[in-house]
């Protein structure tokens, strides 16, 4: 299972989950574009991804932002020449554990412009670069939370249930391009982000703050197994397996897999 030479766009790639990815798709032949609103973060997953005889560079971007988004993909034309693979694992959860009622009107239009207008946007600009360069791939992340059942967020759930929309549409106007889209739903794990929620909706509830995450640390997994199976997913093995899924767990990979050998 290899990636050699193929051009790769990973948003969130400052930490958790997007940096794993990014290093694992270079560490099996990727030259990987770094994609990420924290720029710091996003240089130091490029500057090791180099640093282990690999290609990548970091770009500052808002998925909120479409001129952000779309000056993405043109960078990575800018410095690649062709576009293969784009993995969106960029996304935030805020307002945990807060009920509906009282649900902070501006948290929610932040998670939506984040996790589904930014997905969108991705699919919208990476579609042209991805044609020319002969098709490829693009993975959107979801999780349980908004496809199989709830989340301690209602934003979150509803964006994670639109960008599975998202690829429904879309699914059948890519294929005559060569291009595949997935859902991936990665494991539940212990990344920044899924700590910070368990906090605060600790403190919502007059809970320990500390408990709670250590509880989140304890319980759930690291990033490496979903990095795996997303590097995975987008290779050439991979189309073999998932060709004909949308949503794909990483509970129902090693299935899939198997069925092909």
């Amino acid at each position: 299972m290899l990636l050699k030479d193929k051009v790769i766009v990973v948003t969130g790639g400052a930490e958790g989950l997007g940096r794993t990815t990014a290093l694992q798709c270079a560490d099996i032949g990727g030259r990987v574009i770094v994609a990420d609103v924290n720029l710091d973060g996003a240089e130091d997953t490029a500057r090791t991804i180099t640093s282990n005889g690999g290609r990548a560079c970091a770009v500052a971007v808002d998925l909120a932002r479409e001129d952000q988004v779309a000056r993405l993909i043109e960078q990575t034309e800018n410095i690649f020449s062709r576009l293969d693979i784009l993995i969106n694992c960029a996304g935030i959860l805020l307002n945990a554990g807060q009920r509906v009622d009282q649900f902070n009107t501006e948290s929610w239009t932040q998670v939506i412009e984040v996790n589904l207008s930014g997905s969108f946007f991705c699919v919208k600009h990476a579609v042209p670069l991805l044609e020319k360069s002969g098709g490829g791939v693009l993975v959107l992340l979801a999780s349980g939370a908004g496809i199989f059942g709830g989340s301690s967020s209602v934003a979150y759930a509803a964006s994670k249930g639109g960008v599975r929309g998202i690829a429904l549409c879309v699914k059948s106007q890519l294929q005559p391009l060569n291009i595949r889209i997935h859902v991936a739903l990665p494991a539940n794990m212990a990344t920044h982000m899924k700590i910070k929620a368990a906090g605060d909706s600790a403190e919502r509830h007059g809970e320990s703050r500390q408990e709670a995450e250590a509880k989140i640390r304890a319980e759930c997994a690291s990033p490496e197994a979903s990095a795996t199976f997303l590097a995975e997913l987008v290779s050439d093995d991979g189309a073999v397996a998932a060709v004909d899924h949308l949503v794909i767990g990483l509970g129902d990979w090693e299935g899939l897999k198997a069925a092909v050998r």
